[in-house]
C-alpha cells in the first residue's frame, strides 16, 4: 500500500507538471525577451545538423517566427511584420544586432529537445512553428523535476506530505513555469540539481553506482554553464562530510587524514571523478567553440557592452542577494501579472527558503541533513559573487547575475 500511495504522488505530480507547462504555452504566444530568440534559434539550427559559434547571425527561420508572433518587450516595435518566407530579413533589424549570443552554451539542451519537438510534431494534429513544439517538449524537463525532486525528498526522509507540498509548489512557481515552457537551457536546471544532489547522496549510502554522479555532473556541464551551480553545492556537501568524520566531538575540520581515512578516500575519489568529468566535458567544449566561432567576442555588440576595466566590487558585493530567492522574478508572462500570483510567488519563495533553513536546524548535528543544508544555504549565499568573479576574470565582463540562475 505505502508503494502504491508513493507511485499515486508522483503520477499526481508528473500530471501536474505536464498540465502546468501545457497550459502556460497555450496562454503564453509571444516570444519572450529572456532570450528565447537565440534559444529558439539555436534549436532550429542543431536540428538542421547545424553548430552556433560565436559571431553568427540568426536565421530566417527563428526571425520569421518572432515576426508572427511577436516579442513581449519594448524592442517589438523595431521587429519587421510578419511576412512571407519570400521576404528576406535582416538580422541586424532584431535584438542583439542580430548575432545569436546563446552560442556559449553546448548543444546538448538543443539536441534533446528540438528532438522532442519533432515528435510532438508529427503526433499532435495540426500545423505547427519551431516555437510551439520546442516549448511543448520542454514539460518534459519539469516532469523529469518532479520525479526527481519526489525521490530526493523522500531520500532525505521527507514524509508523503512534505514531498508532495514542496515538490508541487516549486514546479507551479512562475520563475521555473517559464524556464521550461518558453525554449531556455535554464529549463534544464530544476531537474539537473535534484539529480545530481539525489544520486551522490544514494551513491554515499551505497545505493548507487560511483558512475552514477559522475555521469549527471557531466551532463550538468553539457547542458549550461550555470547548472555547475548545483555540482558546486554536492563538492560543498563532500567536503562538509570530510570535515565533520575527521573532526572530535564535532569540532569540524581538524585533519583530513584521520580515523576514517578509508571512508574519506571514497569521498575524495567521487570528487576527484566529478571534478574530472566536469573539467573535460567545459575544455572540449571551450575548443570547439574556438574552432566554430565567425568573430572574436570583442567584435558582439552584447559582449562590448557589458565589457569592465576594473573590477566590480560594488556588483560583487550586491550579487549575493541574486540567488538567495531563486524564485523571485522580475519578468512574469503577461496572464500572470496579477496580484494573486505575485502573492503566491513571495510566498513559495519565503517557504522555500524557510523550509531549507528550519530542517537544517532540526537535524542532527553531523548529519546529512545537517550538512546538506548547510552546503545548500552556503552555495545559495555565494553563487551569486562567484558567477560574477567567473564572468570578470574569465570573461572581462560584468551583468547583473538573473535571479532564475538559481
Amino acid at each position: 500500500m505505502s508503494r502504491w500511495r508513493s507511485a499515486l504522488c508522483v503520477a499526481v505530480l508528473v500530471l501536474l507538471a505536464g498540465v502546468l507547462s501545457w497550459g502556460h504555452v497555450w496562454r503564453y504566444t509571444t516570444v519572450s525577451p529572456i532570450d528565447e530568440l537565440q534559444h529558439l534559434d539555436y534549436l532550429i539550427k542543431v536540428q538542421n545538423g547545424e553548430m552556433v559559434g560565436n559571431g553568427d547571425l540568426f536565421g530566417q527561420s527563428a526571425l520569421r517566427i518572432e515576426t508572427c508572433h511577436r516579442l513581449d518587450a519594448e524592442f517589438d516595435i523595431k521587429v519587421p511584420p510578419c511576412s512571407g518566407s519570400g521576404v528576406l530579413l535582416i538580422p541586424e533589424e532584431f535584438q542583439e544586432g542580430g548575432f545569436n549570443t546563446a552560442s556559449i552554451h553546448p548543444p546538448t539542451y538543443y539536441a534533446i529537445d528540438g528532438f522532442v519537438a519533432r515528435v510532438i510534431d508529427r503526433v499532435l494534429p495540426g500545423q505547427h512553428d519551431w516555437l510551439t513544439t520546442g516549448r511543448l517538449a520542454g514539460s518534459l524537463w519539469l516532469m523529469a523535476a518532479a520525479m526527481m525532486l519526489w525521490f530526493l525528498f523522500r531520500e532525505l526522509a521527507a514524509d508523503r506530505i512534505a514531498a508532495f507540498s514542496l515538490t508541487a509548489a516549486l514546479i507551479a512557481s512562475p520563475t521555473v513555469l517559464h524556464a521550461v515552457a518558453t525554449i531556455n537551457p535554464d529549463g534544464s536546471a530544476l531537474f539537473v540539481g535534484a539529480a545530481i544532489v539525489w544520486a551522490v547522496i544514494r551513491w554515499e549510502r551505497a545505493a548507487a553506482p560511483f558512475w552514477l554522479p559522475v555521469a549527471v555532473a557531466a551532463f550538468a556541464a553539457a547542458t549550461k554553464v550555470t547548472n555547475l551551480v548545483a555540482v558546486a553545492l554536492v563538492l560543498v556537501y563532500l567536503l562538509g562530510r570530510v570535515a565533520w568524520k575527521s573532526g572530535s566531538g564535532g569540532t569540524g575540520l581538524r585533519s583530513w587524514l584521520g580515523e576514517q581515512l578509508s571512508e574519506n578516500k571514497r569521498i575524495f575519489r567521487m570528487m576527484a571523478a566529478i571534478l574530472g568529468a566536469v573539467g573535460a566535458v567545459s575544455v572540449v567544449w571551450l575548443g570547439i567553440t574556438r574552432l566554430i566561432q565567425t568573430l572574436p567576442a570583442s567584435e558582439i555588440p552584447m559582449v562590448e557592452r557589458y565589457r569592465i576595466t576594473s573590477f566590480p566590487v560594488e556588483g560583487l558585493v550586491e550579487s549575493w542577494r541574486q540567488t538567495v530567492s531563486p524564485l523571485s522574478t522580475p519578468y512574469l508572462a503577461p496572464f500572470l501579472r496579477n496580484n494573486g500570483i505575485i502573492l503566491f510567488t513571495g510566498l513559495v519563495a519565503f517557504w522555500v527558503l524557510g523550509a531549507a533553513v528550519a530542517s537544517t536546524i532540526r537535524s542532527a548535528p553531523g548529519s546529512r541533513g545537517r550538512i546538506l543544508g548547510c552546503a545548500s544555504l552556503l552555495t545559495v549565499a555565494l553563487a551569486g559573487p562567484a558567477l560574477v568573479v567567473f564572468n570578470a576574470v574569465v570573461q572581462g565582463i560584468y551583468v547583473v547575475i538573473p535571479i532564475r540562475y538559481a
